[in-house]
């Protein structure tokens, strides 16, 4: 476990509702923490203890006061806390919020924060909704506009009534209109949607603040039995957008995809993690180090988002006497 010093915030695997705790008394073997979100006191020895280190990362977003901030940049002082700079400010972690509505995605998996795993595809493809040719931005748009509940009417190849009614998006245009996704160029039919639309703009936006599919968990049975792929995707400062898979042994699998018959049964089904917590907790880590080792070889960027799959059986990893 790293050090732990005063006044630094950690959460609790095991008790994640408390939110952050705030470090009052440390020493090499014990420490005490108060959640003040709650008002809970709790001690804690260090060899047994479910506390987690809550860093942000620049291109985070934390809440003070209630109000969403963005990271900047961190630096942190001689005692070990850490300043997050946002905008002019400078926001020292014990004055954060103890209820964070995004942690750090490399933490939410532990904590049992995930989101469904097509939501991680989803959130890859509008990290690179720029880059995509027309067959797949087409296929992108109405998934993204479906995840806000718009409704398509077909009518011809590539020609859709749009019905945004119940979505709460605004299409800017009357649900009666026939609409076409891509460039409006050399054609006067019906209404088109592209990139700089407003209502693709405002889906993409509310969508990617939304932080939805930045850490999920998979369970695919095509996988082997205790077998796992950690896939992670990369921003680098230029906007390219990259995906890394890695399997337990930290092989590089440059053609990976899960099962889409597990990708679609993940849609509508909860996951318990409790049974996985000791795989995830001997397994995970060890996984995402790697992803971010080969990021920084490379100079991937940021980690964006995470999808964890696991084969059938994952449980079992952090079984003793298996």
């Amino acid at each position: 476990m790293p050090n732990i010093m005063p006044g630094q915030r950690w959460i609790s695997s095991a008790e994640p509702e408390l939110g952050l705790g705030t470090i009052l008394r440390a020493d090499a073997r014990q420490s005490d923490i108060i959640f003040t979100g709650c008002g809970e006191l709790k001690h804690f020895t260090h060899a047994a203890s479910p506390l987690l280190r809550v860093r942000f990362a620049p291109g985070d977003c934390l809440h003070m006061d209630g109000a969403a901030r963005r990271v900047d940049a961190v630096t942190e002082d001689a005692g070990g806390t850490l300043n997050y700079h946002c905008d002019a400010d400078i926001l020292h972690e014990g004055s954060i919020d103890p209820e964070q509505p995004h942690l750090p995605s490399a933490l939410r998996l532990l904590v049992g924060q995930y989101d469904a795993a097509y939501l991680f595809e989803l959130r890859r493809r509008a990290l690179q909704a720029g880059f995509l040719d027309q067959e797949a931005f087409e296929l992108f748009a109405m998934a993204l506009l479906g995840h806000f509940g718009c409704r398509f009417t077909p009518v011809s190849e590539h020609v859709f009534l749009l019905d945004a009614g119940t979505s709460g998006l605004d299409p800017g245009f009357d649900k009666g209109t026939p609409c076409r996704f891509g460039s409006d160029e050399g054609s006067e039919a019906g209404h088109f949607i592209h990139g700089g639309h407003p209502l693709m703009q405002e889906a993409l936006e509310r969508f990617l603040q939304s932080r939805a599919g930045c850490a999920s968990f998979l369970i695919d049975d095509t996988l082997p039995a205790r077998s796992a792929v950690l896939e992670s995707v990369f921003r680098s400062t230029e906007g390219a957008v990259s995906l890394l898979a890695l399997d337990v042994r930290g092989n590089l699998l440059t053609a990976y995809a899960p099962n889409e018959q597990a990708v679609f049964r993940s849609r509508d089904s909860g996951i318990e993690l409790k049974p996985f917590m000791r795989s995830l907790t001997q397994i995970y880590p060890l996984l995402l180090e790697s992803s971010l080792e080969h990021a920084a070889a490379t100079d991937a960027g940021t980690l964006e988002a995470l999808r964890l799959v696991v084969g059938a059986e994952f449980a079992l990893f952090g079984k003793k006497n298996r």
